[in-house]
């Protein structure tokens, strides 16, 4: 049997509704974790080439989720590509995107922080030092997995010891259990938070340099005086043509391009199909 390569097949769905058979999906899965692997071997002899490996990988990767498989294992592998290759902006949408199928897993919340880490002068958020955040540091500390459990572990415990108040008297049973309750809430309200946030409309800055307009054309001033750079994420506020009305984590507003950014998103009437 001839095996076509896979770019064929991304030339031809670029210009038709083409999907891939189960045999091909295969064998583009394959390709990708063959550049992804060669790639990795590259790194110390050859990094030119390594780059572009992880590139191809990156592409194969892409070509499966275009052709509408979805799977947070497949977004963790498309991101881990991406971001070895340089495309930091991407990879954070990756991230994101596997959050959303896999919030458990610790190492997409590693690698996550870690893409975010490489960003060129983020946006601060405008309440990143407040003391709410500084109270509930341990939601972004502990995995969504830990969260639950332990969420779990408190909300038996303090049925139990409700229980057990009932046929005996228990030292310091006032304190322990609103300790256990109040916490089994926190961490309850902190997951679903986790949840939550899948369902909003969020993007990443995906080009190098962007330009944050005050209105959705090219003829509207700037609203900063310099560039804002790739990796930058925000929210959706609206959009107009190919143009997207966003909200930074600073608070600040303005009109961007949308080829400039990879919508992250569950709301198939705002990309145009589920991503």
């Amino acid at each position: 049997m001839i095996l076509i390569p896979a770019f064929v097949f991304l030339l031809a769905a670029s210009a038709t509704e083409v999907h891939l058979t189960s045999e091909q999906q295969v064998t583009v899965l394959s390709e990708a974790q063959t550049a992804y692997d060669n790639a990795i071997a590259l790194q110390t002899s050859d990094p030119v080439a390594s780059i572009e490996s992880f590139r191809r990988s990156a592409n194969r990767f892409q070509l499966l989720i275009d052709d509408g498989i979805e799977n947070g294992k497949l977004w963790y592998d498309l991101g881990n590509a991406q971001l070895q290759s340089g495309e930091i902006g991407e990879a954070i949408a990756a991230y994101r995107s596997a959050k959303r199928y896999i919030p458990y897993d610790g190492r997409v919340t590693t690698n996550l922080d870690y893409a975010r880490s490489l960003v060129t002068d983020p946006v601060a958020s405008e309440n990143s030092f407040s003391i709410l955040n500084r109270l509930a540091f341990w939601h972004e500390s502990l995995p969504t997995q830990v969260r639950i459990a332990i969420g779990i572990t408190f909300w038996i415990a303090f049925w139990a010891l409700v229980s057990i108040r009932f046929f005996r008297t228990i030292p310091a049973f006032k304190s322990t259990s609103i300790i256990l309750g109040l916490g089994s809430i926190a961490l309850g309200a902190s997951v679903s938070i986790d949840f939550a946030d899948q369902h909003l409309n969020n993007g990443v800055l995906t080009a190098k340099e962007v330009i944050v307009r005050k209105g959705n054309g090219l003829n509207f001033a700037p609203v900063f005086q310099d560039t804002i750079h790739e990796g930058i994420e925000f929210e959706i506020l609206g959009r107009r043509s190919n143009w997207l009305h966003i909200r930074l984590p600073s608070g600040s507003e303005g009109w961007i391009q949308e080829e400039d950014a990879q919508i992250v998103t569950l709301d198939s009437a705002l990309t145009g199909k589920h991503i």
